[in-house]
């Protein structure tokens, strides 16, 4: 009679166990999903931040080179005649966009192709040095949201580039801050994707 009693109990045991168990388990199976899932989430959100990878072409059809020009007058206006010209001309010649743009994106890794240049940065690593036409510069690149910005710091001055895709459109937002500028020069250039 005895060993019955115990057999009992310890199937009652057994049975409560499984059922703390099996909750223990369920919870744990929902917790490790909610993991998964926000970070499959957050690989969404890159995903498509690769929305702004592909060639584009220049979209000559706005008024984007006027309105260009004219951010440029607006910021050199207060130097003196002889310098504002020098500074116009060289503030066109720097800010011309080009008439294609690749952008590739794999990993943690953004290249990007103009004008027969490459430039190979890594997201959110540190920046690099670039020299070229117009000198020198610290490059860096990072994805905020869908956004992709290159910022690149001259010493005496700094451009942030934005790049942001809506479908077949993207749309290259610059804002450019130094010592000569009355304020910060800001533009908008317009690409359609290559067929």
């Amino acid at each position: 009679m005895e060993l019955s009693k115990i057999i009992l109990a310890l199937r009652k045991d057994t049975r409560t166990v499984n059922s703390h168990v099996t909750r223990g388990a369920r919870a744990a199976v929902l917790a490790a999903l909610g993991v998964v899932l926000l970070f499959a989430g957050g690989a969404f959100a890159i995903e498509s931040s690769d929305s702004v990878a592909g060639s584009w072409h220049l979209d000559t059809s706005g008024d984007h080179e006027r309105q260009r020009l004219e951010a440029i007058d607006d910021a050199t206006e207060h130097l003196r005649s002889m310098q504002r010209g020098r500074a116009r001309g060289r503030l066109a010649e720097r800010t011309a966009p080009p008439e294609h743009l690749t952008i590739e994106l794999e990993g943690s890794k953004v290249t990007m192709t103009s004008g027969g240049r490459e430039l190979e940065l890594e997201l959110g690593g540190s920046p690099i040095e670039v020299s070229g036409d117009q000198g020198k510069a610290m490059l860096s690149a990072t994805m905020e949201g869908d956004e992709l910005i290159v910022t690149a710091d001259g010493g005496k001055g700094e451009r942030t580039t934005g790049y942001r895709a809506d479908g077949d459109r993207l749309s290259v937002e610059v804002t450019m801050t130094a010592a000569m500028l009355a304020a910060p020069l800001k533009y908008v250039t317009t690409y359609t994707r290559a067929e």
